[in-house]
């Protein structure tokens, strides 16, 4: 499912507005709006940052693991454990990673395994 469906579905099974909702989120009503249209502020297609997805599930009374299964494969999320920008050489990496297909995504997950076991 795609963050816009996930946001308008819960919205409306819960009878809450769109200004509610961002407050209980702890986002910006603005901020919000955009997420649910599925743009940034400047009209693009918007690529939510990993703490948003988490103050979104928290609102929802969900972990951000729940929230994140029931994304679409074709979900991009930008995760930093710093919020820094990444070097450009792990940022290629990671943008590979993110236009994998399912087939692709299998076996990156198999290398990267073999490589840096658990």
């Amino acid at each position: 499912m795609k963050l816009t469906e996930i946001i308008r579905n819960y919205i409306d099974e819960h009878n809450y507005s769109l200004r509610y909702f961002a407050h209980k989120c702890g986002i910006s009503p603005a901020q919000m709006s955009l997420m649910s249209r599925g743009i940034n502020s400047q009209g693009e297609k918007s690529i939510p940052r990993e703490e948003i997805l988490e103050k979104l599930a928290a609102g929802m009374g969900i972990s951000y693991h729940e929230l994140l299964s029931v994304l679409d494969d074709n979900s991009l999320i930008v995760v930093s454990e710093s919020g820094d920008a990444l070097a450009p050489r792990k940022q290629a990496l990671i943008d590979k990673i993110l236009i994998a297909s399912p087939e692709q995504l299998e076996k990156i997950e198999i290398i990267i395994n073999l490589v840096m076991p658990s």
